[in-house]
């Protein structure tokens, strides 16, 4: 599956100063675009309902802010910590996470469109209602995530962990897992969600415990 890459013009302006985004963005509501934000660290500040395009954030800390309703366009994550961070109801088209921490981040009822996610650690975070179009995770780290009643299309991962994932009411049908790993995942007592599921053998010995079935 071939993601768009996020189109990033040749010259950004350069930030590394924290309160640039507290003074300029959080209080005048103002968007951002064509900026480079380094070494950045913020905690517990409001950062909502706005626009960041053609931007990139690297080796940023964002510890506890809330970013709802924030569209990401064409925006490049390199070795950033998001985590227990909100991005509720959020829009992300075209963007990278490389070796990002969003442990506990709240993505609920976010869309993400031509998204890829390498070398992350994503547990315990929340994607629940959310929809995943065109979204590609390579070595990141899933486990106990939450992607329940939430809409996947043309899913694909590579090296990457769902452990005691809960998938509750989410449709796997022809996401394909067998270059991942899976086990304990979480769905409804009908499981009507591995209906069309893409497994390998060692992925559909686990899966058979959920039906009881014994394995010699």
């Amino acid at each position: 599956m071939k993601i768009k890459k996020p189109v990033i013009v040749e010259e950004l302006d350069i930030i590394e100063d924290s309160q640039f985004i507290i003074d300029n963005i959080k209080s005048n509501g103002e968007d951002i675009e064509n900026t480079h934000f380094k070494d950045l660290y913020i905690t517990n500040e409001d950062i909502s309902d706005i626009s960041i395009g053609s931007t990139i954030f690297e080796n940023c800390k964002f510890m506890d802010c809330d970013f709802e309703k924030t569209n990401f366009v064409d925006v490049i994550f390199k070795s950033c910590d998001l985590s227990n961070s909100n991005f509720s109801n959020g829009y992300f088209n075209r963007c990278e996470f490389t070796s990002c921490k969003l442990i506990g981040a709240n993505l609920y009822n976010s869309v993400f469109k031509e998204i890829s996610m390498t070398n992350c650690n994503l547990q315990y975070a929340n994607f629940d209602n959310a929809s995943l179009n065109k979204v590609f995770i390579e070595e990141s780290d899933m486990s106990n995530a939450n992607i329940t009643e939430s809409k996947l299309k043309d899913f694909q991962s590579n090296g990457a962990r769902f452990i005691n994932t809960n998938f509750f009411k989410t449709s796997l049908k022809g996401i394909d897992f067998t270059k991942s790993e899976m086990a304990g995942i979480i769905v409804s007592n009908n499981y009507s969600e591995l209906s069309g599921i893409i497994i390998n053998p060692i992925q559909a010995a686990d899966l058979a415990k959920l039906l009881g079935a014994i394995i010699k």
